[in-house]
């Protein structure tokens, strides 16, 4: 007949050290779940520190860009709206910064040849203009150099919402002029569309 006190012929159970043994384990791997879960937390933190900064501006810059939407636009920060301002009008003024040194680099170009006895007018040079263009490479548009005007913004505009239509569309001329454009150019009117088309998709987001 089975005794309780007789051996079952297995090993003993551990009890204590079995439980001990766990715990350290468990302990472990709690501490290592958790060094990883820190470490996720300060790389999420690291990459939502930085403003919103989609043409990657300098400082200034983008500070600036943020003014004209909030106080040209009447845009106020901190909504969807204003993070598509601030996108396009960013995009704007990169765009205005590789116009200006695409001029620069045809200016220098034309000077090239025209030395070379080539006249205004004959078609050889503007193919020259192109050829010598396309030779030296794509020329690198110094961003950082872009100046814009935001003198006189330190009180924002009316509310965007409460404007008509007539007056939307002077804010966005304005705000493409305060980033550089001249409005007798074409790029004027190409900024203002822009803008214009970017803030109306952004309050008719298709749902």
């Amino acid at each position: 007949m089975f005794q309780p006190s007789q051996s079952t012929g297995g090993p003993p159970p551990q009890g204590r050290a079995w439980i001990g043994g766990s715990s350290r384990t468990i302990r472990r791997v709690a501490a290592s779940l958790l060094i990883g879960v820190t470490s996720i937390a300060g790389v999420a933190g690291c990459a939502s520190a930085g403003p919103y900064n989609p043409s990657d501006l300098a400082p200034r810059q983008l500070s600036q860009v943020q003014q004209i939407c909030r106080s040209v636009m009447g845009i106020p920060a901190g909504i969807g709206l204003s993070s598509d301002c601030v996108a396009n009008l960013s995009s704007s003024a990169l765009a205005l910064s590789q116009g200006r040194a695409q001029g620069a680099a045809l200016d220098e170009a034309r000077h090239a040849c025209l030395g070379k006895g080539l006249t205004a007018g004959d078609p050889k040079l503007a193919v020259c203009e192109l050829s010598t263009v396309a030779d030296r490479g794509a020329p690198a548009p110094d961003a950082a150099a872009a100046r814009f005007d935001t003198a006189g913004l330190a009180t924002p505009a009316g509310s965007y919402f409460n404007a008509s239509f007539g007056e939307v569309r002077r804010r966005e001329q304005m705000a493409c002029a305060r980033l550089g454009y001249d409005p007798i150019n074409g790029g004027f009117a190409k900024c203002v569309a822009s803008l214009d088309s970017a803030l109306f998709a952004s309050q008719h987001v298709m749902q």
